[in-house]
């Protein structure tokens, strides 16, 4: 089988000729700092080359030799930054991003830290702000060539990576998470014109995005994290009044524009969810954290394996920054043995940080390898 060929089989439900692997793309990546020390690891040279990274300080397009390697079929494409946005950091080192939220170093990562619409007072501060331009020339450039680029090789299931961080999300790094929440219970006209607003942006990214690569796209990727630990971030009925409504909307805005499968990106717990991510159309789940209560790969086989994709499941919480080879080798095979190798890509379930041993994250790729028909 071609690396395409294996990912259009798992959506088939079909297992492949080989495990499916990812490492990653601005979410469920690599902290920048370990992966110099994973490139060493395996023998190359541990400087940036063609690598990009991203305004959270993690890897966005990775070192083709590295994604080789680790036998990875995926390679993304993603907008470029507009081109009116300077990216000047103060002194301190935080920087505005395009949306004005303020961004601050916190050791090896970078948060967002001051919200242009904390302030806000009514639905009328919200039409003032100054958003994003999804039209900006800039952000397509060289995008179609890219993908073109891959497509014709005809080796690369090639994935239009995130847009931003995501509705909800990008409304909370507006207003404060806190204050969105606040929002959402006490004003839901405030609340609903934000997500408006911020669906509307996404809207024309894809727009412009979707326009530029043609048919040389196979997935498209969609995030936003919906959920904590222990489960969502917001009760399900709350979700489906306040939340749904744009998921949905986004997706169906996209379908009408491409074939492409939806992959879908929510850190945490969100099985209680699921069904309604089904509803909005998504196609591929990621990162199935392994977590101490629900998401567990044998629940998810048995409600939504015929329905899903899954993507992720390799801990960075605890097994892959203070396990060893063996127990991250175990751990491999369980969740493939549990999803089953014609529904799961191993991936790391968010970012791998910095001390994480590199050997554990080879022993994740070569335990998944040596699974090979």
């Amino acid at each position: 089988m071609t690396h395409i060929e294996r990912v259009e089989a798992l959506f088939a439900g079909e297992r492949p000729d080989r495990p499916v692997v990812d490492l990653g793309g601005r979410v469920a990546s690599v902290n920048v700092n370990c992966y110099l020390e994973l490139k060493a690891c395996v023998g190359l040279e541990a400087k940036w080359t063609n690598e990009t990274t991203t305004l959270l300080n993690t890897v966005g397009y990775f070192d083709p030799e590295v994604l080789d390697r680790f036998d990875v079929p995926f390679r993304r494409v993603f907008l470029n930054p507009p081109s009116y946005w300077n990216y000047t950091p103060a002194s301190d080192g935080t920087f505005l991003d395009e949306w004005g939220c303020l961004i601050k170093p916190r050791g090896p990562l970078n948060e967002r830290v001051g919200h242009p619409l904390a302030e806000a007072d009514g639905i009328e501060a919200i039409e003032r702000h100054p958003w994003p331009d999804a039209n900006d020339p800039g952000r397509v450039a060289g995008v179609a060539e890219r993908a073109r680029s891959l497509v014709e090789e005809g080796r690369h299931f090639v994935e239009a990576g995130h847009v931003s961080a995501g509705i909800f999300q990008d409304c909370w790094n507006l207003r404060g998470m806190e204050q969105f929440l606040i929002d959402m219970l006490t004003d839901a006209d405030f609340a609903h014109a934000m997500l408006d607003h911020v669906t509307a942006v996404h809207e024309g990214l894809w727009r412009a995005f979707l326009k530029a690569l043609g048919p040389n796209v196979h997935m498209v990727g969609l995030a936003d994290d919906i959920g904590t630990q222990v489960g969502p971030l917001l009760a399900p009925h709350s979700y489906r009044e306040m939340l749904f409504p744009y998921h949905k909307r986004l997706v169906e805005f996209i379908r009408e524009r491409t074939s492409a499968k939806i992959f879908y990106h929510s850190c945490g717990n969100v099985e209680d969810l699921i069904d309604d991510l089904l509803d909005s159309g998504i196609d591929i789940l990621n990162p199935i954290q392994p977590l101490q209560l629900g998401m567990e790969p044998e629940t998810l086989r048995r409600r939504w394996g015929n329905r899903l994709v899954f993507h992720g499941g390799l801990d960075v919480q605890q097994l892959l920054p203070f396990g060893n080879p063996a127990a991250v080798r175990e751990h491999v095979h369980r969740y493939y043995d549990a999803l089953g190798e014609e529904r799961y890509v191993m991936a790391p379930a968010n970012t791998i940080l910095p001390g994480t041993p590199p050997e554990n994250i080879v022993a994740a790729f070569d335990a998944a390898a040596s699974r090979q028909s």
